[in-house]
């Protein structure tokens, strides 16, 4: 089994000085952690159920056979924040970098456009793309409520669209609440297939029901190895305490560097393939615990990229930083002699850009630490279903734990709400006349500009 190894030892005080972990906080932390996960499994989050119930496995696995009967050229999804970045993530991770660019890299699956922005140009450029094709073309359409703006206005566009094309009902496919929202009322009015998120599931912790599966299904990637990642990752959670649970060490890490003065969370992953895994994360961490005037802030980098933009900050900027590493490369790419005239690029010859990476990694590492800035790195043997089902378990844990470390609340939103509300009035929502006032007094007050 291809393994995920987390390497904590440059978190610690003995590596990193006065910015690293002591000991006993350390433990304490952890024996906090463990208690309340006890507990926790007495009546879990229903996240946490996900890998052993297999939630609607068998109509995910029903619509997707059907759909590749249907020589589909365009997979359009509509959704935003947690309804479209773990589908990002997963697709960047196990799609071929290049495919919607060439075809000979989809092995006969669709293109796909993930439209989680409203951007008038971007929604223009995607029409333009779509529309002569719209025949060959399945929507999925992703909203918990059904009532998202962003992710209804498109939906009221691409339903007049897919209304132009013989069998358009087969290529439409909506996600939402298993019990109430919008819509369930479009389907059952217009005949379209519907999956669901289970009851208590919020959007950040979707990416494992059919949110992030089923689109995944469509595309061909083995979702059943995805959820088994998940379940291995929760059984190990079970199975081990204090400093070899990797769920309790990261939780406990990411807590007290944010108590002792480093509330910055920068995901830096060396694997291009992982990159979106680093904004699926911002939300998870930013959403869930960004509240009542605490709450780190999660960022992201991307080596070596960032070498060469972010790493001067990290390296002698202020200590207010936890830098948490992804790694992982696979693939042969040997750098020839060619240039064997030059000796101050001999060093480089008749290597592997593997082994260049890889260097680049632990010299980042190692620069770290020696500046004092606490670093903690997981290393992926391979970026496979399994490891990315048992990642974003690993992550949804982690912050469910900060979460009652914290005393928040990690499964609420409150301050997004409200933006909603607000954009709702603007646009005209009967029963909103109040915040309409509000918003229109807002834009109506002076202000101080500058026109160039």
């Amino acid at each position: 089994m291809k393994t995920i190894t987390m390497d904590f030892s440059n978190a610690l005080a003995e590596a990193v000085g006065e910015n690293g972990i002591h000991e006993n906080d350390f433990r304490l932390t952890l024996g906090k952690i463990s208690e309340y996960y006890s507990k926790l499994l007495t009546k879990p989050f229903p996240f946490m159920t996900l890998p052993s119930t297999r939630f609607q496995f068998d109509e995910m696995y029903a619509l997707s056979d059907n759909a590749s009967k249907m020589n589909i050229k365009n997979l359009v999804i509509l959704g935003i924040g947690g309804s479209s970045l773990g589908t990002q993530t997963i697709f960047d991770a196990l799609l071929h970098p290049f495919h919607n660019q060439e075809e000979r890299f989809r092995q006969g699956k669709p293109r796909y456009f993930i439209l989680d922005n409203i951007d008038p140009h971007k929604m223009t450029a995607v029409l333009e793309t779509i529309i002569p094709e719209i025949d060959r073309t399945f929507l999925v359409v992703i909203s918990k409520s059904g009532e998202t703006p962003e992710t209804i206005s498109q939906f009221m566009l691409f339903n007049e669209l897919m209304k132009k094309s013989d069998g358009y009902k087969e290529r439409i496919a909506l996600i939402t609440d298993i019990e109430k929202g919008l819509l369930n009322k479009i389907a059952e009015k217009e005949g379209y297939p519907v999956l669901n998120l289970p009851p208590g599931i919020g959007g950040r912790f979707s990416v494992l029901t059919p949110v992030g599966l089923f689109p995944s299904a469509l595309m061909g990637i083995n979702i059943k190895k995805m959820s088994d990642g998940a379940a291995g990752m929760a059984a190990h959670i079970v199975r081990y305490d204090a400093e070899e649970n990797m769920a309790f060490v990261l939780a406990a890490m990411l807590y007290l560097m944010y108590k002792r003065g480093k509330p910055i969370h920068v995901i830096m992953p060396y694997c291009e393939r992982l990159a979106a895994f680093a904004d699926w994360f911002r939300q998870l961490e930013g959403e869930s615990l960004g509240k009542k005037g605490l709450g780190p802030t999660p960022t992201k980098s991307v080596g070596v990229t960032d070498q060469h933009s972010q790493l001067q900050l990290y390296v002698e900027g202020p200590k207010d930083k936890c830098i948490v590493l992804l790694y992982s490369a696979l693939g042969e790419v040997p750098i020839p002699d060619s240039f064997d005239y030059l000796e101050d690029v001999s060093y480089l010859a008749n290597k592997d850009m593997k082994d260049l990476f890889h260097a680049e990694f632990q010299g980042t590492r190692l620069s770290l630490t020696e500046s004092g800035t606490p670093n903690i790195s997981l290393t992926l043997d391979e970026v496979s279903d399994y490891n990315l089902g048992a990642l974003f378990y690993l992550f949804e844990m982690v912050t469910a734990f900060m979460g009652h470390l914290l005393s928040i609340n990690a499964f609420d939103q409150p301050g997004v709400e409200q933006g909603k509300i607000y954009t709702k009035a603007m646009m005209g929502k009967k029963g909103l006349e109040k915040e309409r006032e509000q918003t229109d007094k807002f834009l109506c007050c002076p202000v101080k500009q500058i026109i160039f």
